[in-house]
């Protein structure tokens, strides 16, 4: 048995990530000039292993650089605890800055260098902002001790609205003054919030950082680089791999699951050349999701789910087909639709068209609602 390269349930390593080399260069273009950028993404989609490919890179060149994942903070000190462990691993200097600006507000670190330790919330008295200012500050005091640049990935940026109180203006209050010392990548995977924290006029950061756009795979760059990775671990995956890939559709964590039910089949000796080995590897990958696919499905408000199997299965819908068939007023299903094209997560829009973002959910939906 051969080391399967294709690793779907976490990050992809930088060595094997698969194509994104446009935008890989536009986000270190934009880290040379200082330039922030926005960095918005469906759940799924690769927008975490690009930041850390983006890391690697820049380590390599001699710069700083760290992401920070956000997810799912849910109050100030979580945000802290957050900042800590990332900028903690940004060298020597800034985990012995880190130990003592910690120490200086009474906190302690629980693995040295690493993360910070906080006291259960029923236990612990809230850490003041300065503890996060100064802390979110280190990049320009680092700067001014060696001149090196400090690069900052902020992962699943939109869950500071939900931590506290004016944390995007907090943010922006200390970056603003970062001049040639920091570049700052915000990335998110909620799309809607994400254009809150930078397109509303209202908020701190409107206006703040150059969008980038993270698309599906293009072909032929994602076919070379799967089939180096088959090849460089022994198997050439022949016409399965084509048929496999246009399923996918350029769906980066579909492509990187199915290929990797296409591995383990040529791994057990199928040949490459079966017209029905393709058919084979799409029911081992669908196999893994379909529970977790109606559990979603039966969490979601009829409406939306009227609205999926439409797009499912190639019709308008808002169209009136189907609101004879669901009994659903027009406007409350385009009502849905727009919470659908806002949440970013299951609809892709091009001009009048629309389509479900994972190849794998528009099956499922087609064989679960027919």
């Amino acid at each position: 048995m051969s080391e399967n390269p294709f690793r779907y349930d976490a990050p992809t390593p930088p060595d094997r990530l698969i194509d994104r080399r446009r935008e890989l260069d536009a986000l270190q273009r934009a880290a040379a000039s200082r330039t922030a950028v926005r960095l918005a993404a469906p759940r799924r989609f690769g927008k975490t292993s690009l930041l850390h490919a983006h890391v690697a890179a820049l380590r390599a060149a001699g710069h700083r650089a760290v992401v920070v994942d956000l997810s799912l903070v849910g109050d100030r000190e979580a945000v802290l605890a957050r900042v800590v462990g990332a900028y903690a691993d940004l060298g020597r200097p800034a985990a012995r800055a880190v130990r003592g600006l910690l120490g200086r507000f009474g906190l302690t670190v629980a693995v040295p260098g690493l993360s910070v330790g906080l006291a259960p919330a029923a236990e612990r008295t809230p850490v003041p902002d300065t503890a996060l200012v100064e802390l979110l500050d280190l990049p320009r005091r680092l700067y001014a001790e060696d001149g090196i640049l400090t690069v900052v990935c902020f992962d699943e940026l939109q869950d500071l609205l939900g931590a506290g109180r004016g944390l995007d203006g907090l943010l922006r209050s200390v970056i603003q003054h970062h001049g040639d010392a920091a570049a700052y990548v915000y990335a998110g995977s909620r799309p809607s919030l994400m254009r809150e924290l930078f397109a509303d006029r209202e908020r701190p950061l409107y206006g703040q950082a150059r969008p980038v756009d993270l698309g599906p795979l293009p072909a032929d760059e994602a076919r070379g680089d799967v089939e180096r990775l088959f090849v460089d671990a022994g198997h050439s995956p022949g016409s399965a791999l084509d048929a496999v890939l246009a399923f996918a559709a350029g769906h980066p964590q579909r492509t990187v699951l199915l290929a990797h039910h296409l591995f383990e089949r040529l791994d057990e000796g199928a040949d490459p050349e079966d017209v029905d080995l393709p058919g084979v590897v799409v029911e081992d990958a669908y196999g893994e999701v379909r529970d977790a696919f109606e559990a979603e499905w039966w969490g979601m408000p009829p409406a939306e789910r009227h609205v999926l199997r439409a797009v499912a299965q190639g019709r308008p819908p808002t169209g009136r087909a189907v609101v004879a068939e669901t009994g659903t007023p027009a406007t409350t299903l385009s009502s849905a639709l727009r919470r659908l094209e806002d949440g970013g997560q299951h609809l892709a829009v091009a001009g009048s068209e629309r389509r479900l973002i994972d190849p794998l959910l528009a099956l499922w939906i087609r064989r679960a609602t027919t």
